[in-house]
C-alpha cells in the first residue's frame, strides 16, 4: 500500500503527516477507475484487505445503485467541473454491510481521481430523527389546530371557526350562484334540564346532540356548537323544500334522545339566501326565525320571511 507523507517544520521540529492519520477514507483511481491507492481507513474501519481493493475497479466498493449514480452524475461532473462535492453514496463494508458515505472527488490532469469518503451513518440517523421529530410536530400542530377550531364538549366547530368557514362558503356561493341555507337549532327548555337534572346531564344532552348532528350532516355541511345550547348548520346548494325536509328529519331524530322520561326537542330557525349576503345578516335572520319558533310553541321549524 502506498503511504503518502508530508514533512512540516514546526518550532524547529520535523513532523510527519500521513493520510492514514485522517479519520476518513482516502482513495485514488487511475483513468480506468482502477484503485491505485487506499489509506488505512479501509482496513481499520471497513476491514478491507489491501489485496481485495488494490488493482481492482472502484466498482467493487459501491452498491449497484451507487455505481449507476456515480457513473451517470459524479464522472460527468468531474469531466466538466473537475470537482464534485458532497455526493451521497453507499459503499460495502468488507462483511457485506452497506455504509452511507459522503464523497468529495477531484479530477487531475493525468485522469486520476482523488476521493475522500466520510462515514454518513450518524448523519443519516440524525436525518431520520429529524424526520420523526418533524412528523411528531406536524401531528401536534394538527391537534392544536383541532383544539383551536372545535368545541371541546361536542367536537363540532366552535363559534370562531364557524364564522370563518361560513364567510368562505358564502363567498363561494356568491361566485358560483347557488343558494345557502342556515339552520339555527336551540334546545328547548335547556335551563330546566340543568336546574332539575344537573349540569352533567345537560352536558350529556349537548354531547349526544352534537354527535347526532355530526352523523346527520353531509361532508359539505358546516356544523357548529355556536354557544350554550345553540347549534348552527350551514347547507350549501340546498333548496328551500330540501331544507325543510331535512328539518323534519332532524326533529324526528332528535326526539330519540331521551331526557328523563321525555324526548329532547329543539326549535329551528331557517334562513335561505339566493344572493350575496354577509354571515352576520344570515345569522340574524335565522335567529329571528328561532324566536318565532319559540313564540309559536317550540319543537318546530320556522323560516325567516323577508317582508321588504
Amino acid at each position: 500500500m502506498i503511504k503518502v507523507e508530508e514533512n512540516h517544520i514546526e518550532h524547529n521540529k520535523v513532523v510527519n503527516y500521513s493520510l492514514d492519520s485522517f479519520p476518513c477514507g482516502a482513495l485514488v483511481t487511475n483513468s480506468a477507475r482502477v484503485i491505485t491507492y487506499i489509506n488505512s481507513y479501509f482496513t481499520k474501519q471497513l476491514l478491507w484487505q489491501p489485496n481485495d481493493l488494490m488493482g481492482k475497479s472502484v466498482d467493487v466498493l459501491f452498491t449497484q445503485s451507487s455505481r449507476i449514480f456515480y457513473q451517470s452524475y459524479l464522472i460527468p461532473t468531474l469531466l466538466h467541473e473537475k470537482v464534485c462535492e458532497e455526493m451521497q453514496l453507499i459503499i460495502f463494508h468488507a462483511d457485506g454491510r452497506r455504509i452511507p458515505i459522503t464523497v468529495n472527488a477531484s479530477l487531475r490532469a493525468d485522469g486520476c481521481i482523488y476521493w475522500s469518503l466520510f462515514n454518513a451513518s450518524k448523519r443519516d440517523q440524525l436525518y431520520e430523527e429529524l424526520i420523526k421529530t418533524r412528523k411528531t410536530l406536524e401531528i401536534q400542530a394538527e391537534k392544536l389546530k383541532l383544539l383551536a377550531s372545535t368545541d371541546e364538549l361536542t367536537e363540532l366547530l366552535n363559534r370562531r371557526e364557524m364564522k370563518y368557514r361560513s364567510g368562505l362558503m358564502l363567498e363561494q356561493a356568491a361566485r358560483s350562484h347557488y343558494s345557502v341555507s342556515l339552520l339555527m337549532l336551540d334546545v328547548d327548555h335547556f335551563k330546566k334540564i340543568n336546574d332539575t337534572m344537573g349540569h352533567l346531564e345537560g352536558d350529556r344532552v349537548l354531547k349526544k346532540l352534537g354527535q347526532l348532528l355530526k352523523e346527520f350532516g353531509r361532508k359539505t355541511d358546516l356544523i357548529s356548537r355556536f354557544g350554550g345550547e345553540e347549534f348552527l348548520i350551514m347547507l350549501p346548494a340546498t333548496t328551500k323544500s330540501d331544507t325543510l325536509l331535512l328539518c323534519l328529519r332532524l326533529h324526528k331524530l332528535i326526539a330519540e334522545i331521551k331526557v328523563g322520561d321525555s324526548s329532547l326537542t329543539v326549535s329551528i330557525g331557517v334562513s335561505i339566501c339566493d344572493e350575496p349576503i354577509s354571515f352576520i345578516d344570515l345569522f340574524t335572520q335565522a335567529d329571528n326565525a328561532v324566536y318565532q319558533a319559540k313564540a309559536r310553541g317550540r319543537n318546530r321549524t320556522e323560516v325567516y320571511l323577508n317582508n321588504n
